[in-house]
């Protein structure tokens, strides 16, 4: 009997032993298809620091500054530098052809030989003509209009008088004849009364009824009355006061013709003078061509006398023009010449120029130099009709720099490094920063405890993001020192999904 007993506990812990081992194979057969299965992801932690601000772009080297070069007109081309040029102060800009401006000096020079006999003829031909002066008949029909707006302010006085003294009439009238259509009224229902106390009901209400239609048909008379003799008199005033505004306009006609008739007896008393002295207007206008023309002759002279050569008025570049050789120029022909020294011109992007500050160091590399120039940031100036994140040109910095260093319209790149001025509580890695429909978060790697073990699974955390740069981004939220922030996985993962550490 002693002997059952003690095998039967012998197998029980046999049992017991068995089912540990089973479980410990269980488990170390479920993490290694865990291991195969479940994403492995890398992590850090919340740190506290400054962000690297990178800016890179392209830019040109222009003039830092330019001048509009207007050109005579009228002129052929010969030759013209080619845009981009630098120059000295004196070179050749631009060529006129000789023969085609001696040309036109000796077209103006016999234009002006015609204008002058012109002129001479005008005189010789020119008399004043016999005139009646406009402004006496005028000045007849100014006072005639001022007799008639006399006459019609009178009326007009009149019939308002007549209107205020019949309209307080006509409402005296109406009152009075209401009040009696009233008395009547009264007096009629009194004799209702008596005859309804001596049993006779029935005359009665007849008589009421009678006395009040009387009373109703005669208030209606009598303000059918008062309305009829108030729109007489409102007729009789408006046609007044309309009268009155028509003297008044012909009146202001009246002066007005009468100012026009002295200017134009003025201006033709002016043309007497002018035709007494010069001979007539025609002397004038060919004096005025004459003037004008002469003072073409000298500008083309001018043109003459610098060998047709348009000069660099300082050393620079000739950046553009609006005329080619062969060309005939017109009003609109000009040169754009740069000058003073050179500079960069960076363009920046929307979200560079917000990051940019004036003072910045910039590290320009010109092509062909093989060295970096270090200049600093001089003027920026933006853009702001931008349509969105990532349009570019949404403006440009500027930074001097010497002639030698670079020339003129090369395209460089440039370079613009520092550190944010403040320093920021919750600095990532960049790579921890998603994105989905509901916002901006991250991942965080949270252990849970299983009957297997201890195990990861990804949570949502909110985050938003105040500034960034190439690898780190400032975010407020609300992550912890502590919390392990993943920011690369094996495979693409998603808030909730199990994940296991890199080891």
């Amino acid at each position: 009997m002693k002997r059952e007993k003690v095998n039967k506990k012998q197998l029980a812990a046999a049992a017991f032993a068995v089912f540990f081992l089973i479980m410990a194979v269980c488990t170390a057969v479920s993490r290694a298809a865990a291991s195969m299965v479940v994403p492995k992801v890398t992590t850090g932690k919340v740190q506290e620091g400054k962000l690297s601000i990178l800016i890179q772009g392209k830019g040109t080297v222009e003039t830092r500054e330019e001048s509009l070069l207007s050109l005579q007109t009228g002129l052929r081309v010969e030759k013209i530098l080619q845009t981009g040029t630098v120059v000295k102060k004196g070179d050749v800009l631009l060529q006129y052809d000789q023969n085609y401006l001696q040309e036109r000096i000796e077209e103006k020079q016999a234009e002006i030989k015609k204008l002058e006999l012109a002129v001479e003829q005008a005189k010789l031909t020119g008399q004043p003509q016999a005139r009646v002066e406009a402004a006496e008949s005028a000045q007849r029909d100014v006072q005639l209009s001022e007799d008639n707006y006399a006459k019609a302010w009178e009326d007009y006085n009149a019939a308002a008088e007549a209107y205020e003294t019949g309209a307080a009439g006509q409402q005296q009238n109406l009152d009075q004849e209401l009040q009696a259509a009233v008395e009547e009224k009264e007096r009629v229902l009194q004799q209702a009364q008596e005859l309804e106390a001596a049993g006779e009901a029935e005359e009665a209400e007849k008589l009421r009824q009678q006395a009040e239609e009387n009373a109703e048909q005669r208030k209606a008379q009598a303000q059918s009355a008062y309305d009829s003799a108030i729109q007489e008199l409102e007729l009789q005033k408006s046609q007044a006061e309309e009268s009155l505004q028509a003297q008044d306009s012909a009146r202001a006609q009246a002066y007005n013709a009468y100012e026009s008739a002295k200017e134009q007896d003025a201006a033709a008393a002016e043309n007497d003078k002018k035709t007494a002295e010069a001979g007539s207007y025609t002397t004038q206008s060919a004096q005025v061509d004459l003037e004008l023309a002469k003072k073409e002759l000298e500008k083309l002279q001018k043109v003459q006398s610098e060998n047709g050569e348009v000069k660099a008025p300082e050393d620079g570049v000739l950046k553009s023009s609006t005329i080619a050789a062969g060309g005939v120029t017109d009003d609109t022909a000009s040169l754009m010449f740069g000058w003073g020294g050179y500079r960069v011109k960076g363009n920046l992007t929307a979200e560079d120029l917000s990051k940019a500050e004036t003072g910045d160091e910039v590290k320009i590399m010109v092509p062909g130099q093989g060295k970096t120039l270090k200049k600093n940031i001089g003027e920026i100036s933006g853009n702001t009709n931008q349509q969105g994140e990532g349009q570019t040109a949404a403006g440009v910095f500027y930074a001097e720099m010497e002639e030698k260093e670079a020339v003129y319209g090369s395209e460089i790149s440039y370079e613009i490094s520092r550190q944010t001025d403040s320093s920021y509580k919750q600095v990532i890695p960049l790579s921890a920063v998603r994105k989905d429909s509901d916002g901006t978060f991250c991942l965080v790697a949270e252990e849970e405890k299983t009957v297997l073990g201890n195990e990861y699974r990804a949570k949502r955390v909110a985050v938003t993001v105040v500034e960034k740069d190439s690898t780190s981004a400032a975010i407020t939220s609300s992550l912890g020192q502590e919390d392990k922030i993943i920011t690369g996985s094996s495979k693409d993962i998603a808030p909730e999904d199990k994940v296991r550490l890199e080891e």
